[in-house]
Parts: structure tokens; C-alpha cells; sequence
């Protein structure tokens, strides 16, 4: 089992996930991976202190690229990290 945490921010929509020092980033890359699902729970209950910060947190799976990165298992969570995909949008437009 390998899962990072996931969220919205609340007045700007843009997808964040989880760090060790439970900061919140918009990079997937640096989120903290959960090995067992206490830990995973865990820190889905911190999101109800993040009320005012976050909407709609959730867990989602990820593979580890060789060197130990973590990327969105499924197509949708891939799509949700990076953007749209019909244009170069938000954080697309870093990239070039």
C-alpha cells in the first residue's frame, strides 16, 4: 500500500497534497507517502483541523519511480496533478 493525501484549496480550487511536516503543496512530488493505513488515516483526520484551508480531502494511490518519487496511480489523479490536458494551463505553463 503506498497513498498520498489530497485536497483542494478552498478559495482558489487548485489541487494540493500532504507533506511530512503536514504542509500543504501543489506538487504531487512532494507529498509524504503513507506505508499502512494507520498512518493514511491519521492523516486524513488531521484534515478536519484544515476546514478553513482545504475542501474535499482524500487518499489516493500512487507507484514510486525509481528514484522513490510518487506519482498518481490512476489516469484522473494524473490529470487532477498536472492539468488540463486540451491546453497549457496553471501549472502546465511552469514546465515550458
Amino acid at each position: 500500500m503506498k497513498k498520498i493525501l489530497t485536497a483542494n484549496y478552498l478559495l482558489s480550487g487548485k489541487v494540493i497534497y500532504l507533506t511530512s511536516d503536514k504542509k500543504w503543496v501543489e506538487n504531487s512530488e512532494d507529498a509524504v507517502v503513507f506505508n499502512n493505513q494507520e498512518d493514511a488515516d491519521n492523516a486524513l483526520a488531521f484534515t478536519d483541523t484544515q476546514i478553513n484551508i482545504l475542501q474535499s480531502a482524500y487518499l489516493i494511490d500512487v507507484l514510486l519511480t525509481a528514484k522513490g518519487v510518487p506519482k498518481p496511480k490512476s489516469n484522473q489523479e494524473l490529470i487532477r496533478a498536472t492539468g488540463p490536458t486540451n491546453y497549457f494551463h496553471g501549472k502546465q505553463t511552469e514546465k515550458n
